[in-house]
């Protein structure tokens, strides 16, 4: 491999089927404290031609990777490491995402349908032309870049979008106090933030969103 150049791969869906039941039983058995299978951990993975409807994502590991054109309903998150994914055209219904880890990932062209979003960590993610539909969203968008997404009945609380990257962003029928919640917003690049804080943080974040 060339250095700094990732090298996707595809995977057969017979041995990723494999390594979902051993992933589900690692699950399954660490409720009952008496481990079997082995966690999932993949990485420079293209999933876009996968089946992954079996996948219990709760703590799996993913480094890498590309998810493209998908339906996830009714899939547990809860703790799943997904750094530096790309996610494109997804669909995400019932989700729950509490205390997932997407760091240095892009989530773009995709829906969020009555997902939860609890604690998510979001360092040096890009999250661009997404619509959230009644959501609850918690401590999400820290450290990262948002452009172009809607809010429609999502209900906020705690979020700060903390040293947040901001453009474009339209709430809808969604309750969100930006003079008491937003305290610092990035109004640089990631490789080059310029933080501000207080009112001109507040200014910066109305004059950039609608429907606040």
């Amino acid at each position: 491999m060339v250095a700094g150049v990732i090298i996707i791969k595809k995977i057969g869906q017979n041995e990723l089927d494999l390594l979902i039941s051993d992933h589900n039983k690692y699950i399954d058995s660490a409720q009952k404290n008496e481990l079997e299978g082995n966690r999932l951990i993949l990485d420079e993975i293209d999933f876009s031609n996968n089946n992954l409807s079996k996948l219990n994502f709760v703590d799996v590991y993913i480094t890498d990777s590309i998810f493209n054109n998908i339906v996830f309903e009714n899939i547990n998150f809860w703790g799943a490491k997904l750094y530096g994914c790309k996610l494109n055209d997804i669909t995400f219904r019932n989700v729950n995402f509490g205390k997932a880890e997407l760091d240095f990932s892009h989530i773009v062209n995709s829906t969020f349908d009555n997902c939860t979003l609890i604690k998510v960590s979001s360092n040096e993610t890009y999250f661009e032309n997404l619509y959230f539909k009644s959501c609850k969203i918690d401590d999400v968008f820290s450290n990262s870049k948002i452009n172009n997404i809607q809010f429609e009945e999502c209900d906020f609380n705690g979020v700060e979008f903390w040293e947040c990257i901001i453009n474009n962003l339209k709430f809808i029928n969604s309750k969100f106090d930006v003079n008491n919640i937003i305290k610092k917003i990035n109004k640089g690049t990631l490789e080059q933030p310029i933080i501000v804080n207080g009112n001109e943080a507040i200014k910066i974040f109305k004059e950039r969103c609608t429907g606040i």
